[in-house]
């Protein structure tokens, strides 16, 4: 899970970050305007961002928030401010924040939030059973009502988290499949997949380069950890093609 944060009081926005590497969480980095915040946005596609109301420059948090939905409708806000005034708050409650912190709070305030946004991204995930809805060359995901089919050539890689498996496709889009990593590889074409870290498994189609240096693959534009249990698996792999 991937948090971006919108923050210009230093110490608040180290606050956030500790506490979210603490919780065990990624942060893409804190930024204090509006500018940085969406160049890293467009970057690095956050799963949550956290932003204050206020920011530098002309654009506030909310506004911010907004951009970002319009171009992932389903991304997860947490706002916090210390404004509590009611034209505020009506702006707020029309973004849909999965909350909204009044500072001054106290880190489990912002540890339950930041779990309950987590949680509600799990819970309403695009998901699918494995057992009825995978064919030879694809998966079908259930999407709302719909099941909409995967290719195994679109899927750039697989991340582990617990007992989910985090599936990113060449077109950017990101499913939440309900089966541990290490089940669902067993499943998969071993002539395509292949782990690289014991959280990371890729296509190997999309395999660009490898950096022996910095024990790093390049899936397409992604950079994907290689850790030195699976170094030669993946050269030996490689030397089979």
């Amino acid at each position: 899970m991937n948090i971006l944060i919108a923050e210009d009081e230093p110490l608040h926005a180290d606050r956030y970050q500790m506490l979210a590497e603490q919780l065990g969480y990624s942060v893409i980095g804190a930024y204090a305007n509006a500018f940085d915040a969406l160049d890293a946005f467009h970057r690095s596609k956050p799963d949550l961002a956290l932003l204050d109301i206020h920011l530098e420059g002309t654009i506030d948090g909310i506004q911010l928030a907004e951009r970002f939905q319009s171009v992932f409708p389903a991304l997860p806000v947490i706002f916090v401010s210390s404004a509590q005034d009611d034209a505020t708050f009506l702006r707020i409650q029309q973004a849909r924040p999965a909350a909204f912190i009044i500072k001054p709070f106290s880190d489990i305030q912002l540890q339950r939030a930041v779990e309950l946004a987590v949680s509600n991204v799990a819970s309403t995930a695009q998901s699918f059973d494995t057992q009825d809805l995978m064919l030879p060359d694809c998966f079908f995901v259930k999407v709302g009502d719909r099941l909409e089919k995967i290719a195994f050539d679109d899927l750039l890689y697989i991340e582990s988290d617990g007992r989910y498996s985090v599936l990113y496709t060449s077109e950017s889009r990101k499913f939440f499949a309900r089966i541990p990593m290490h089940d669902l590889e067993k499943k998969l074409p071993v002539s395509q997949f292949a782990r690289t870290h014991r959280s990371f498994m890729v296509h190997l189609k999309w395999l660009k380069n490898i950096d022996l240096k910095d024990m790093i693959v390049t899936i397409k534009d992604k950079q994907i950890p290689l850790s030195k249990g699976f170094k030669d698996q993946i050269l030996a792999r490689l030397a089979q093609l």
